[in-house]
């Protein structure tokens, strides 16, 4: 494990949202003191989630009205990382939507093309308006040669009272267990939101660092970028959870009260 010191040498931090600064709507201890003390010392945050159900601006919504400091500029969603691959590698290509009118909204703004018919590419994002009509004509033309991309491999989505809601690897598993296709996942365990970030502000990944509460994602995706890594137990990983991964964090604390002091 690292030495604990080299906390203190990060320049950005990476932070994951549900289960690690909030839980719905009830902010976890610390979180307001650890934004602070990173503002006051001319560091960077962003708010790095896989939920793609909402775009940046209802984030942005949420985040004010709990109080916590942010601007456009501090969130970076998987939707906003799908949009930037399908205009950099897809920009002709047309896209069936199983996704929410938020995700919709954000991948307008990278000038994505959308049909209910004869798609190039189906997009499965975390969608809360998912109905077994979507789910059919995704399998249809996934069957008919259609390329299969997702905006993340999250299973589940945690709520209140220590609950979870099938998130958006739980609605691919459907699809790949009708279609016999795997996806391609963009979000969190891959590298790419990363190092966008990396390149975007110039810093360094030694000098990076992701919380967050998931190992399979957000400690899997620090894994494969090379930046440093810190899981914290208010959400979904357990200490049992860290000892079965193949993949361990550099650090681990119960909750983001406890990095307060360390940075």
């Amino acid at each position: 494990m690292k030495n604990i010191s080299i906390l203190k040498d990060i320049e950005l931090f990476l932070l994951d949202m549900d289960g690690t600064i909030y839980l719905d709507d009830d902010v976890f201890d610390g979180t307001y003191e650890f934004l602070d003390k990173i503002r006051k010392q001319n560091k960077k945050y962003i708010f790095l989630t896989n939920n793609s159900s909402k775009d940046k601006i209802e984030y942005l919504e949420k985040l004010n009205r709990l109080k916590i400091q942010a601007t456009e500029e501090n969130i970076f969603t998987s939707g906003m990382a799908m949009g930037m691959y399908l205009e950099a590698n897809f920009s002709n290509k047309t896209v069936y939507l199983v996704g929410t009118k938020a995700l919709k909204r954000e991948l307008d703004e990278y000038n994505v093309k959308f049909t209910n018919d004869k798609p190039d590419i189906v997009l499965v994002g975390f969608d809360r308006e998912l109905t077994y009509e979507k789910l059919e004509k995704a399998c249809k033309f996934i069957d008919d040669g259609a390329l299969f991309l997702a905006t993340n491999t999250d299973f589940v989505c945690p709520i209140k009272d220590k609950r979870y809601i099938p998130d958006c690897g739980s609605i691919c598993y459907l699809i790949t267990q009708a279609t016999k296709k795997e996806p391609k996942y963009i979000g969190k365990p891959e590298p790419d939101m990363i190092n966008i970030l990396s390149s975007k502000y110039n810093i360094k990944k030694d000098k990076i660092a992701i919380i967050g509460d998931r190992v399979y994602t957000d400690i899997a995706s620090g894994y494969n970028a090379n930046v440093n890594t810190i899981c914290v137990l208010s959400g979904e990983s357990d200490l049992n959870t860290i000892k079965e991964s193949s993949i361990k964090p550099d650090f681990i604390f119960s909750s983001i009260k406890d990095l307060v002091d360390l940075i």
